[in-house]
């Protein structure tokens, strides 16, 4: 693969390539639907079954599930009981490297120039690096990728590749749903070629009976797994519920997807520079995931798996006209082989540097310490439910908790009424006593919009009980035992709402009970700013200042950037408390978040008269 005429220069080029796809790959276990997978694999060991219906939930527990990914959740389930975390960690790298090492392979088909190489596995490694958290279409990547290399090399007489097909695809069945491309691009590829040689009058009817018969065999084998012509044809009914509000399948849109955007550009302008000299049946194949990736996010991979030949064929024959007509410049071609070095340098040193990488949930919200608060308190139920948080719960909580909806939900007809009820519609109260659902784990409210948590803190019948920077729950009165009737007291402040409030006017009493309550939840939620400032608030209105200001300086050490409100707020207790350096000190950092902040603005001209005539008296000068 590599021979004497590649420098120093080209070898390192390749390795960062792969060494991006090491490093946006090593990312901690996160994927919402992976704690559902690894749970179903963990029921196929347990009863000896494969689940088919979604049986942990409270809301449609005999619904029928196609669980065309039950071999992926076995092998996940086996990494997890070895090796944890880490074995699933080197399972998600090792498959992410396998399937770029193959496209690597294809690549070589068709330049011998690492740089072009290169430089089309890094942007395409960069514009599917949003896909490379652990899931049964990893296993995609790495057979897609096959299939391509095969189809590639079939083109140029090799058929020893393409005869293990077949058997591929019994497995990729029964890993993943997107087997449906291991039939529809050979079935591409067998049209292409056919009406390509037809059309120059070059007919090959040996090849192309062959390739047919593996073809034959590849959709026969598809049909081998749990649920037959189900499996084959599920992303065909998934894309049928687009709109049902799953972010995988909506369409590339956001700044997000830069590098994709990128990479789709480099396709374009290289294909219309080469538009006489392309391949018509990888054109044709391209194009079909030029559609499919815009579509939905989730396909970006698949077309960069899919193009980048085309891609690498463009910029070869480009290159070589270029060549040939302004003649070679190896100080321009080492340049630009030291700036693509460099920048991908750059950008691995930035990631890996980054205080968010590797940690735990590869920084995805999950609402760890409000499951750990129920099961502490003993409370059990049927949850209402974030629909990202539905896998997480039946993995950690199940069965005391059984949640409304998690990642397997697709049809339409389950965000029809999950959706109006998140928002709080009129109804949302039947829908909740329709699945005997008593307890809540919400996200906090978007500003400005209402939601089911308006609706929950408002109503007599529910209680806030626990709050932490992620996730609010809420109880339903009928399920507070005698155990737990610490938790039914008001609440006088709303941390979904009301969390930056002024100082509170009401009865002494219950503002201590609501003291206590928040007091209690601090040490429930650990490090959490939002937990720290309730308590701190209402410390302030009972004027407990000193622990207010402990609480406030609690809250600026767990926020993750510095907040001018909590700034100013310390200087309230210590103005309070009578330390008027460290109040001038809050302020100061305070305006430099708000300058034009008017309060703070004349609370520090007072503090700085009164120093500066404190300091007068004591030196026995008058105060300016």
């Amino acid at each position: 693969m590599l021979n004497k005429n590649h420098t120093i220069v080209d070898r390192s080029l390749l390795v960062s390539a792969f060494l991006l796809a090491v490093i946006y790959s090593l990312r901690r276990m996160a994927d919402t639907d992976l704690w559902a997978h690894l749970t179903c694999g963990e029921y196929l060991f347990r009863h000896g079954a494969i689940l088919k219906t979604h049986f942990f939930n409270c809301s449609w527990p005999d619904f029928p599930y196609v669980n065309h990914s039950w071999l992926f959740q076995a092998v996940i389930y086996l990494v997890d009981r070895i090796s944890g975390e880490s074995g699933l960690l080197a399972l998600q790298v090792l498959l992410v490297v396998a399937a770029f090492y193959l496209l690597l392979r294809t690549l070589r088909l068709y330049t011998g120039s690492l740089t072009i190489i290169s430089l089309v596995l890094s942007l395409g490694i960069l514009a599917s690096a949003h896909r490379f958290s652990l899931r049964p279409q990893h296993f995609t990547y790495v057979f897609f990728a096959f299939f391509l290399f095969s189809l590639h090399q079939y083109q140029r007489q090799n058929t020893v590749y393409a005869r293990f097909l077949p058997l591929l695809m019994m497995v990729w069945a029964n890993m993943h749903a997107e087997s449906l491309w291991g039939m529809i691009v050979p079935g591409a590829f067998l049209a292409a070629e056919y009406l390509k040689t037809k059309g120059r009058g070059q007919v090959d009817s040996s090849a192309l009976k062959k390739l047919t018969l593996i073809y034959g065999l590849i959709f026969a084998a598809a049909l081998i797994n749990p649920f037959t012509y189900r499996t084959v044809f599920w992303p065909l009914f998934v894309m049928n519920e687009q709109f049902a509000g799953v972010e995988e399948i909506l369409p590339p849109t956001s700044m997000q997807y830069l590098f994709f955007w990128v990479y789709f550009g480099l396709f374009l302008s290289s294909s219309l520079l080469n538009f006489r000299k392309i391949d018509p049946t990888w054109a044709l194949i391209s194009l079909l995931f030029v559609v499919v990736a815009w579509t939905a996010n989730r396909g970006i991979p698949h077309f960069v798996f899919a193009s980048a030949p085309l891609i690498v064929s463009n910029l070869q024959a480009l290159t070589e006209r270029a060549a040939l007509r302004f003649g070679p410049h190896p100080f321009l071609n080492n340049g630009m082989k030291i700036t693509l070095l460099a920048a991908l340098v750059a950008l691995m040193v930035s990631v890996v540097t980054s205080p968010l990488y590797l940690r735990k949930f590869d920084n995805v919200p999950y609402p760890e310490r409000a499951l750990d608060f129920l099961k502490t308190e003993g409370i059990s139920g049927n949850v209402f439910n974030e629909h990202a948080w539905g896998g997480y719960i039946i993995r950690y909580s199940y069965p005391a908790l059984r949640p409304y909806i998690d990642g397997r939900f697709f049809h339409q007809r389950f965000y029809d009424e999950y959706y109006p009820t998140l928002s709080g519609q009129l109804g949302w109260d039947r829908v909740l006593s329709k699945y005997n659902i008593s307890i809540a784990i919400l996200r906090y409210s978007p500003t400005g919009r209402p939601r089911l948590n308006d609706r929950l803190f408002a109503d007599l019948r529910w209680r806030l009980v626990y709050w932490d920077d992620v996730a609010l729950v809420y109880v339903s009165t009928k399920e507070l035992t005698a155990s737990t009737q610490h938790l039914s007291a008001d609440l006088l402040i709303n941390p979904d709402r009301q969390l930056l409030a002024e100082e509170l006017i009401f009865p002494a009493e219950a503002l201590r009970k609501s003291s206590v309550r928040a007091e209690k939840n601090l040490s429930y939620a650990g490090r959490s700013y939002k937990a720290a400032i309730v308590s701190a608030n209402l410390s302030f209105s009972l004027r407990e200042y000193q622990r207010a200001l402990e609480r406030y300086q609690d809250a600026e050490k767990y926020i993750d950037k510095p907040n001018a409100w909590i700034y100013y707020k310390q200087a309230l207790c210590s103005r309070q408390l009578g330390d008027l350096v460290l109040t001038k000190q809050y302020l100061e950092k305070c305006l430099a978040l708000v300058p034009d902040a008017a309060e703070a603005l004349t609370m520090l001209r007072e503090v700085r008269y009164l120093l500066d005539r404190h300091t007068g008296e004591a030196s026995g000068r008058p105060a300016r």
